[in-house]
Order: structure tokens, then C-alpha cells, then sequence
């Protein structure tokens, strides 16, 4: 196997370590299932252990894996139509114990690889096991939608981005560039920064003061992490991998580093592992130790006043 370091992906925050899952999660699904992550207990920086050589290489293999997707699909070896777009609801979301016959609509004329897609993607994006105060299946705690967004237009607008300029992939990676419109789908707190206040990680592409200003290529990748989430219920409230109850109005997301190369399920099984549950003070650092984990990145919503969205992701120090 190949090391490749993702310079750009530092993980000092939610967006980074989601890119580096999603980048992992891409390479195993459609380049090279042998491939594992690991971070660098030097600079917290991921590295891709896989047949690829280089930065360029994995590069355009993602690239690869968008262009091959066909027009009206917003996710990598799915049918198109999901999520179900248009409407002023999410069509994703619907009446507690409809959920079985939507998939079902959903999934009528689709291939079997494309069902096995779905039967990845669902889970990680809805629940009818918990519900929102309209009866509805409930989210994921990573998606924080604002206004009339929904899950379709949540994944499509940074793909069409990707598609518009795949050097957004490279980018990703290598330095961030931030660009004006793009939201970071609320997991990249600098994304709402003014024009004159720092960005990290590379220049500023575009001047002066805008609304939002995010990377797109990272975003896009953090959102290819999605399937790898178990989005369920704790009691009558929404849980989802990586997510901790810390108070009746305060939820915290806690991503952990670690040394040692791993796949996707232990990826999973060390981001849902025990050893992170509780009061963050309480929490057992020598057990985090032995489980691997070089650094544990906290984060939690941060509500703009006024503002529909749950909040930005914002880590914790």
C-alpha cells in the first residue's frame, strides 16, 4: 500500500474529518476496497493508505467516480429522483411509519446495485423512530437545513459545483480556496466569516464581504460520509453516530483521530464506540488511548439569531 497525506484536511474540525471519511468511503466503494485512514499524530493531518501514489492519482479517480454519474443523480451508484426533489417539504420526510413504503416507491424500478446504494444512504440521512414536532421522521444531527433546503438540493448543489470545476476536488485536499454562495451545509463554521476576516488553509477566491463562504469540494466530501452514519432514535429524540446528549438543549459531536489504519466499519465502531459517551470531563483519556485515538474534535450548534437552521457546527477548544 500507498501513503498519501491530505495537507488540507487538517483535523481541527468537523468539515475536515468528514472529508477524510467521505474521501475514504468514495475509495473503498468504487477505487480500491483495501484502502484504509489513518492521522498523523504530528499534525493531525489524514493519510489514505491505498494502491494510488499520489495526491494526483486519488484526485482523478474521485473524479472519476463524478462524471460517472448520470444527469438527475445526486449520489455516487444511485437512481436518480433521490431524494425525492420538489415540493415545498422534504419528500424524505414523512409521517411516522410511512417510511417502509416510500423506500419501496423509491426503490420499484431501481437496480440492485442501486438498491444496495439506498439501503447505505437512508439510514444515514432519516429516521421514523424519532420525529420532528410536525410528525415527521427526523434527520440526521448533521443536517441542519434552513429554510425550504432539502436532503436533494443538500447534495446536488455542492456535486453541481464539483462538476462545474473537479479542480474543487484537488482543492479540497491540497489548500481551500473559499468561494462566495456556497453554504458548507452547515458543518464549516469559517463558511459564514466576512470577506475581511481570515481564511484558512488557502486564499480567498472571491473579494469583499459575502453572505456565506465555503468550500465546496471539501463539503461535497464530507457529505460522501453520510452512509457510514446510523441516524436512529434515543428514547422519543433523534441520535446519530458521533453525537452526544450533553444537556436537555445542548448537543455535542465528538470525531476522534487515530494512529493506527483503519476501514469503514472500524471507522464506524470507533466513532460510535462507548469510550466517548458522557461528561467530556469524565471521559476515561487513557481508554481513549488504548482504543488508538490521537485527539478527539468537539462540536456543537451554534443558532444565528433569528436563523431557521439549527446552527453552524462550531468546534469546541
Amino acid at each position: 500500500m500507498n501513503d498519501v497525506k491530505f495537507p488540507a484536511l487538517v483535523g481541527d474540525s468537523p468539515l475536515a474529518i468528514l472529508a477524510a471519511i467521505g474521501t475514504l468511503r468514495l475509495v473503498r466503494e468504487f477505487v480500491d476496497d483495501h484502502a484504509l485512514l489513518s492521522w498523523d499524530a504530528a499534525d493531525y493531518v489524514p493519510v489514505l493508505h491505498s494502491s494510488m501514489t499520489s495526491i494526483d492519482d486519488v484526485v482523478a479517480r474521485l473524479t472519476e467516480v463524478v462524471e460517472a454519474m448520470p444527469e438527475g443523480v445526486v449520489i455516487p451508484g444511485g437512481p436518480p429522483g433521490f431524494p425525492p426533489p420538489g415540493g415545498t417539504k422534504d419528500r424524505l420526510k414523512v409521517k411516522q411509519g410511512e417510511l417502509p413504503k416510500l423506500i419501496a416507491q423509491i426503490t420499484e424500478n431501481a437496480s440492485l446495485p442501486e438498491r444496495e446504494t439506498l439501503q447505505r444512504w437512508i439510514p444515514g440521512l432519516v429516521t421514523d423512530l424519532a420525529t420532528d414536532n410536525q410528525n415527521r421522521g427526523a434527520v440526521s444531527q448533521f443536517i441542519a437545513s434552513s429554510g425550504q433546503q432539502k436532503m436533494a438540493t443538500m447534495l446536488e448543489k455542492p456535486l453541481n459545483k464539483v462538476r462545474a470545476n473537479p479542480d474543487y476536488l484537488r482543492q479540497a485536499l491540497v489548500g481551500w480556496r473559499r468561494i462566495s454562495g456556497v453554504t458548507g451545509e452547515y458543518l464549516d463554521h469559517r463558511a459564514s466569516l466576512e470577506g475581511g476576516e481570515d481564511c484558512p488553509r488557502g486564499n480567498e477566491e472571491t473579494q469583499g464581504k459575502a453572505k456565506m463562504r465555503g468550500v465546496p469540494g471539501a463539503t461535497w466530501l464530507a457529505l460522501m460520509s453520510y452512509p457510514l452514519w446510523t441516524t436512529s432514535a434515543t428514547g422519543s429524540h433523534v441520535r446519530t453516530s458521533g453525537w452526544h446528549t450533553v444537556s436537555a438543549e445542548q448537543k455535542e459531536l465528538r470525531l476522534p483521530l487515530w494512529s493506527e489504519p483503519l476501514g469503514l466499519a472500524a471507522v464506524k465502531a470507533l466513532v460510535e464506540h462507548p469510550a466517548l459517551e458522557g461528561e467530556w470531563d469524565d471521559i476515561d483519556q487513557n481508554a481513549l488511548r488504548t482504543l488508538g485515538v490521537i485527539h478527539v474534535c468537539r462540536a456543537h450548534r451554534r443558532k444565528a439569531e433569528g436563523g431557521k437552521s439549527a446552527g453552524v457546527l462550531v468546534p469546541l477548544p
